[in-house]
């Protein structure tokens, strides 16, 4: 008789598993990393340090004091510890970025029983902590490097334009804020069956769709492109333990993602900050969606089908 094996999800349908997967990405992340660190120095590569040696500590010491296997083998940590660091803008305090990896790790991922158990992305909760601790984490003055010693000042709502954003000389976390590197990324990653595909096309369709019912084109695509809409969208929206397993239901988590992160982008008063708590509202829904929004199997030429992730 065949062994049956029984294991927790993220469930991977591709020839990716979760250590190949988690390693592409941390592959993908170093390339806005380096980005950051050329804008903004050595300051930005501590602020990564920081919140990639504090996720770790903290897995560790939680596994150890409640007696489990100590299993940094899947990456997931490290993948935690730099998708934070990268969507904090320069200059977070390092006591600011210690805390949100402890709600990271500790508080959503190991207190739900670990990777595949956690119905919120952890490194997503983690910087809505942080902008809780800092309100006006998005609304102070960012110094973003040009040519060696000169520095352009730029403030949120200021003079953020469509090509400094492509060019990521603009506003935001010291990884988040250059829109082609993510397209090129996006585009890598989803031949590679890393990421869902589906997504951040939907997601980033919906936002324009629903933006342009505030603002013109041009306006529309620069709130788009800004306040680090984009690198959600590639790099935790598809998480695929926080998002939807039917194709209904993506749908639907996509278009709600990007169409509130337009209404709250045009109508909050807290900066970038009002895009990860749409993101992390979203991820709230997805139990409902994988529960209400699965299409029931059709028969077809008398075999039957379902959608499969």
């Amino acid at each position: 008789m065949d062994e049956i094996v029984v294991s927790s999800s993220p469930f991977m349908h591709s020839k990716n598993d979760v250590n190949r997967l988690f390693l592409y990405i941390i592959l993908a992340l170093l390339f806005p990393a380096i980005y950051g660190v050329m804008l903004y120095g050595f300051g930005a590569l501590s602020m990564v340090f920081i919140s990639i040696a504090s996720c770790l500590l903290f897995e560790i010491l939680f596994n150890y004091f409640d007696k489990r296997k100590i299993f940094l083998k899947d990456l997931s940590c490290f993948v935690t510890g730099f998708i934070l660091a990268l969507t904090l803008p320069y200059g977070t305090p390092n006591l600011v970025i210690v805390f949100a990896a402890f709600f990271s790790i500790v508080v959503v991922k190991l207190a739900f029983g670990g990777l595949g158990r956690n119905i919120f992305n952890p490194a997503l909760v983690g910087r809505c902590v942080a902008g809780l601790m800092i309100p006006n984490i998005t609304a102070e003055l960012y110094k973003i490097t040009i040519a060696g010693d000169e520095y352009v000042s730029i403030l949120v709502g200021g003079t953020n334009t469509l090509s400094n954003l492509i060019s990521g000389q603009a506003v935001g976390g010291i990884g988040t804020t250059c829109i082609l590197m993510f397209l090129i990324i996006y585009i890598f990653m989803a031949n590679l069956g890393i990421i869902n595909i589906k997504i951040p096309i939907i997601s980033i369709i919906s936002y324009f769709a629903v933006g342009v019912l505030f603002n013109d084109i041009e306006t529309t695509a620069i709130n788009m492109c800004s306040g680090s809409f984009i690198f959600i969208t590639v790099f935790m929206m598809t998480e695929p333990n926080t998002s939807p397993n039917s194709l209904f239901g993506e749908l639907v988590y996509s278009f709600m993602f990007g169409a509130l992160s337009a209404i709250c982008w045009n109508y909050g008063y807290f900066g970038e900050n009002c895009i990860f708590v749409v993101a992390l509202a979203v991820n709230l829904f997805v139990p409902f969606m994988d529960r209400f929004l699965v299409l029931k199997p059709a028969t077809v030429g008398g075999y039957r089908y379902a959608h499969k992730k």
